[in-house]
């Protein structure tokens, strides 16, 4: 990509986030965020390390965004979470990474106009990221210290 097409994007994407904060909402990535990640994922030999999971761990269920198919900004977000049998969900634990880069987002989701969060699950709405493929990664724990993990994909037009 030439400096002047990246620019031209850049601008592009900027200039939708502005016209955006006009209309409620929060800002989950700014445009330079997405253009480091987009540079990491396309470095040679990038690579994500596995790790076991916990079978007992809380399990955390994606309801929005739908992973089903491009969707249009801003974006909704809903999530539940179920601990096993005898356990709680200490929510102090929650954390919501951005992708291949694992950026923390969890105090931006958090502190958006409107945001539900609770033991059982989160809910925000109006979330807007650039246009393209993102990945978050959330985890809680639970009152034993298990730690679930659910990584989600989706696109937006």
């Amino acid at each position: 990509m030439t400096p002047r097409v990246s620019l031209l994007i850049t601008a592009a994407l900027l200039g939708a986030a502005i016209a955006g904060a006009a209309e409620g909402g929060f800002d989950l990535l700014s445009s330079g965020e997405y253009q480091s990640e987009l540079t990491a994922r396309a470095r040679p030999g990038a690579a994500l390390v596995a790790r076991a999971a916990d079978l007992n761990a809380p399990t955390i269920s994606v309801m929005k965004p739908d992973a089903g198919g491009p969707i249009a900004a801003p974006v909704d977000i809903d999530m539940r979470f179920q601990p096993a049998q005898g356990a709680t969900v200490n929510i102090g634990t929650l954390k919501i990474l951005y992708g291949f880069l694992g950026l923390d987002i969890t105090q931006r989701i958090l502190s958006a106009p409107g945001v539900q969060v609770s033991a059982s699950g989160l809910k925000a709405s109006g979330a807007r990221l650039p246009s393209g493929s993102h990945k978050l990664t959330v985890q809680v724990a639970d009152n034993l210290g298990r730690t679930g993990r659910q990584p989600f994909e989706f696109t937006v037009r």
